[in-house]
Parts: C-alpha cells; structure tokens; sequence
C-alpha cells in the first residue's frame, strides 16, 4: 500500500511540474500532504549545470504549459463552442454534441466542453451548424489574385481559407529571388491567414528566358535556415527535361529540400515511361495531372492536388474505380484572379465542386484539410480539429452546399456571414518589391518588325494559338504576306503579333512571332507572364503595341488597353509587376472592365472567357507545352532548340 501511494505520488508530482505549483498543491490537497511515512524514497540525481533556454523558447513553453493547463481543465478556456456537431477528419465521423475549447490561438480540448468555461470564457453556439477545420490548400499562387497577401486574405478568409502553401516562382522571378519568399514569410507572420511559401523551383523556369532572380542550392538551403517553420518545401518542379538531364541549378533544389527533409511538389504529368524517374528524382506531388496519367501517378506515391475545374475526369475516374482510401487526393485552387474568388470562390468552390461531382462530402472536406496538411507534414497543426492544432475553425450552416456562417482564425473570430469582423495588417510593402519594370528605353514600334527574307512575296511562318499541346508543326504552319520586306499579319483569319520584353534591366531582348490570338484591333500589354513574367504585349498595329508596353511600364506594371494610340482601361499592380494592394472590390472591377473592352477586340475563341487572364499563360514554358515564345526567341520546349520565327 505504501508502494502505491509512493508511486501515485511521484506521478501527480510529475505532472504538477508541468501544470504549475497551484495544481502541485491540488494535487497534494487530493492526495495527501505527503507519502505516507516511510515509504520509500528515490535519492535525487546530481543537478546538472543550468542550461538557460532562449527567451523564444521559454514563451514558447510558458504558452504550451497554459495550454495544458486549459485542457486539463485547471484555468478556463478563452473560447468555447458549444452545441454543434463536430467533423472528425481523421475517423470520417460526424460527432454530434461535440465542442471545441480554445486556448490563445489553439485548441485545448474537443469533446464535452461544459467543464472549460469560466467567467471570461467567450461562449458560442453552434447549434444547427458543424465544425469543421479551416481549409488549407496544398498549392496556390496568391499573385494570381493580382492583390496583395493583406487583401487577399480580406477576401478568402470568410470563405473558409486558414492556411496556404503558397508557390513563390511567380514572385521570386520578378523580384530578384528570396526576396519573394520574404514578402510571404512576414506578411503570414502578421495575418490571421498562415502562410507557407515554398521555395520557388523555377527561378528561372528554364534557361531559355530571362527573369530577375536566381535560386539554386544555396538559396534553398539558406531559405530553409531563415525560415524553417514556415518554408516546408519547395513548390512545383515543371522543367522535365531538367529532372530527367540531371540539371545542377534544378537538383540543387530539390536536394537541398531532400536535405532538410522537406517536401517537394511537383507539376503536371510526365509521360508514364518517364513517371518512374520524375518520382525518383524526389518529387512528391502534382497539382496538374492528366487523366492519361493521374491513376498511375497515384498509385506510385505521387499526391493529386486537384483543381476540379480542369480534373473533373479524373475525380470521376477515381470514383468509378471506386478508389478506396482518398488520403493522397487533395483540393488545389492554384491559380485564381480577385474577381473569380469573389464571384465564385475558393477552396470553399473547390469542396462544393467536388460534393457536385459526386464525391461524398465528408471526403471533400478531408481533401480541403487534413489530406492537404498531412502532405505537407503539417497535421499537427492543421487539418484537424484536436488538442494542440491551430483553432481555425468553421462553423458550417449547410455541410453540403459549403456555407460558412463562421470563421475562427488563431482562436478568434475573423468572419461572420462573409465579411471579416475586423481590420487585417500585413504590415509595409517592402519597397524593394516597387519599380521592377526597368526598360533600358522606351518601346518602338519598330521593335515588333518581324523580316522577310530577301525577295519575296510571301513566307511560312510557325503561328501558335493559345494552347497548343501537339508536338506536330505541320497544323500551325501558315502562309502569310510581305510588304516593304517585313511581314504582315493576317487579321481577317485572326493572325496577330504577340512579343515578350525582358523587364529586368538585362538588356530589353524582345521576342516576337506571330500568333493566331484574335484581338482584331488595337493592343494589350501586361506584366503578369508566367513564369518568367515578361513585358507581353500583343496588338493588331505595332504603333499601338508600343504605346500599350511604355504605359504598361510607367505604372510599374499591370495591365493595359489601347486602340487608335489612347489608353481604354488600365490596372495597376507595382508589387513586383503582379499584385496591388488596392481594394479588392476596386481592383475586382478593373478586371472585369479589362475584359470586356479586351472581348470587343474579338479574341480567339478560346480566350473570350476572361481574355485578360488567359493570355497570361499562353507562353509557359513547362509541360504540357511543346512550344513557346519567350523574351530571347521562339522555342522548342522538348529539343530546348530555337525555331525560326518565318521561314
């Protein structure tokens, strides 16, 4: 018996030293005010020295110890949520009764709550509602909204997004490399919204353009350093040929991310005979496969990260097979501008997609949360809703339309009904991130003359529409004419010219071809170009083309429309040429107003839907692209060799 309670002793000890002296002393008070006499006693070790933790660590550990102290039920939580039917992503289990206590930004206990509120606990009701955890996307470009992180997160906060893993390439290209990566890392650190920019890949994307920025070996590892809770891996490898070629700058990378046994996304779909080597190689995930390819892709241990407008086929594919354990199937919004976030939507439109697509709801939303999280090696911090987890929590109204009355962020509410409850500061723009269209002159319209060879009448020339996959020349092959010895357009079969800028203060090389694009009249310039993001700009004259690039650069970037040398529209966005920091709802607008003044240019078809988005990834330089313009010429992707543009 003395054994016993010598024993139950020294273990409420321990834990007292943890829970703090006030438990030590409730815990005494339960016990006993001592071990019963003559129970036996541990001799206590020799002290070693006193090893004084960092003064982060020590808040770190002062904040985890008041955590155990809530959910151990010895101080009162600061929130609880009551009365609402909780979503367990990890069992797939809707627990009806079950709350949420919350301590500073986590959560301390889930289950029954009642005996966690105190005082100044914060109660809510969620009745009627479920619960559910933030969601967290596994592969997003935050630049394509073309607003700042601090408006974005105006935006998507209330509809449900707590956490993103944001792929840097497009803003590490324009602005000189780590930098980029900066502008994420301390813009998270101030908002509600967690951040996680990986390290870019793709700076540059291919040695065949031009960008501002270098990332290699020792970038990446440096970044890892600097940033090790937020940086977790590096977003999307695309260069195949440089995978397969054992390229220094691209195995660089992802070696240094292998090192510091982080993750490594991945993009698209390499043919199923390279399949073996591309996963070999390291790479872990693709947001972009191909139906041809994304079953093999997942049963050799690659994670889909899945944008449901464009791989609709394949979440049908999986449930026709049927597939039996959707762990390695996440929900990707990756590209989306301002305006389409707030006319349809993001990660929230992801997981109503889904459900419509006839996947079950409670898998939907483990594809928006706990799949994406525990791919980036992040479940104990998001994903789920337990003890010690980040308490971003939404509190959901209808569970398979995805409407969300709620949402907490950090342990606070931030949204209700759609509109934040407060204010949110990502602090100063880095001014570093200003002024990054450096033409060495101002644009001519000679610069987009394209000439014929000596003596002739006509010529051939390589006309590539906007997405052109086929590796066969023979269907964009045109005949188009000369005049004065340079070669003209073909206007009446939608034959135009298209050129990229380098805007980086090396030299202003231009490449110009011909392309079968529409836009019957007047001129488009923009900055937004992935990946290298260029100066494009293309136009039915080259007098107006020339205007459309020198204001294009004057407002440091954005958009711009002209017709007859006057501006029609324009939108600016001076960080790093991709994103503004104006009002969503302002700069959501301007979209719209692009558009539709660039849809009465007459656009090919295919980029009548959003024209001003579209034509910003025409020429990409990764799969599945066989073909593309950038600012040193036309190439070929696969041979890396230079066509000729008329011949």
């Amino acid at each position: 018996m003395a054994n016993d309670q010598s024993g139950e002793w020294s273990r409420r000890k321990f834990l007292a030293g943890a829970l703090g002296t006030s438990a030590l002393a409730a815990m005494s008070r339960d016990a006993g005010a001592a071990p019963e006499a003559g129970a036996p006693q541990t001799p206590a070790p020799a002290a070693a020295p006193a090893q004084p933790l960092p003064a982060a660590a020590q808040e770190r550990m002062r904040v985890r110890l008041k955590l155990i102290r809530v959910a151990a039920g010895q101080e009162p939580a600061d929130v609880v949520i009551t009365d609402g039917t909780l979503l367990n992503t990890i069992t797939g289990e809707l627990l009806p009764g079950w709350g949420i206590a919350v301590a500073g930004d986590r959560i301390a206990a889930v289950g029954n709550v009642e005996r966690h509120i105190g005082a100044a606990t914060l109660r809510l009701s969620a009745r009627g509602m479920t619960l559910v955890p933030g969601f967290v996307d596994a592969h997003y470009h935050c630049e394509s909204s073309r607003v700042s992180a601090r408006r974005h997160a105006e935006v998507t906060l209330p509809q449900g997004l707590t956490a993103y893993f944001e792929g840097t390439h497009e803003i590490t290209n324009a602005a000189r490399g780590l930098p980029g990566v900066e502008y994420f890392v301390a813009a998270g650190r101030r908002l509600p919204q967690k951040i996680y920019p990986c390290v870019s890949s793709a700076t540059p994307p291919t040695p065949l353009e031009t960008t501002s920025g270098y990332i290699g070996y020792g970038e990446t590892a440096l970044a890892f350093e600097r940033w090790p809770e937020e940086a977790r891996g590096i977003d999307e490898v695309m260069d195949l040929p440089r995978v397969l070629d054992g390229s220094p700058r691209l195995h660089g990378v992802i070696q240094a991310a292998l090192d510091g046994h982080r993750i490594v996304a991945g993009h698209g779909s390499p043919p199923l005979e390279a399949l073996d080597a591309w996963t070999a190689a390291g790479i872990m995930s693709s947001h972009s496969p191909r139906i041809a390819e994304a079953l093999t892709m997942l049963r050799k241990g690659v994670h889909l990260q899945l944008k449901t407008e464009r791989t609709g086929d394949i979440i049908k594919q999986l449930l026709e097979l049927p597939l039996r354990d959707w762990r390695n199937v996440g929900l990707a919004v990756d590209d989306r501008t301002v305006a389409d976030l707030i006319d349809r939507g993001g990660m929230d439109y992801e997981v109503r997609s889904a459900i419509a697509l006839g996947v079950p709801p409670i898998t939907a939303y483990q594809m928006a949360t706990i799949n994406n999280a525990a791919h980036w090696q992040v479940p104990h911090l998001h994903g789920q809703l337990a003890p010690g987890r980040y308490a971003d929590v939404l509190l959901v109204s209808d569970f398979e339309k995805v409407v969300i009355d709620k949402v907490f962020a950090n342990g606070r509410m931030v949204a209700e009904r759609g509109r934040l409850t407060a204010p949110l500061d990502a602090g100063p723009i880095d001014p570093s991130l200003r002024n990054t269209v450096r033409l060495a002159r101002p644009v001519r319209a000679a610069d987009f003359e394209i000439l014929a060879p000596p003596n002739r009448a006509d010529v051939q020339a390589y006309v590539l529409p906007p997405r052109y996959f086929s590796r066969e020349l023979g269907p964009i092959t045109r005949t188009l004419p000369v005049s004065g010895g340079r070669v003209q357009r073909d206007l009446a079969r939608g034959i135009t010219k298209f050129a990229i800028i380098e805007r980086y203060g090396k030299g202003m090389s231009i490449g110009a071809s011909f392309w079968e694009l529409g836009f019957d009249q007047g001129a488009i310039a923009w900055t937004v170009n992935h990946d290298h993001h260029n100066l494009g700009v293309l136009g039915a004259t080259d007098e107006d083309m020339a205007v459309a690039a020198n204001r294009c650069a004057a407002i440091e970037g954005g958009f711009v429309i002209v017709k007859d040398g006057k501006v029609l529209a324009e939108l600016a966005l001076p960080i790093a040429g991709l994103m503004s920091d104006a009002d969503p709802i302002e700069v959501a607008d301007k979209l719209r107003r692009l558009d539709k003044i660039a849809g009465e240019f007459h656009p090919a078809p295919s980029l009548a839907d959003h024209p001003t988005d579209k034509i910003t990834f025409m020429n990409l330089t990764c799969d599945p692209w066989k073909y593309s313009l950038t600012n040193l010429g036309l190439f070929n992707l696969e041979t890396q060799q230079r066509m000729p543009v008329v011949f």
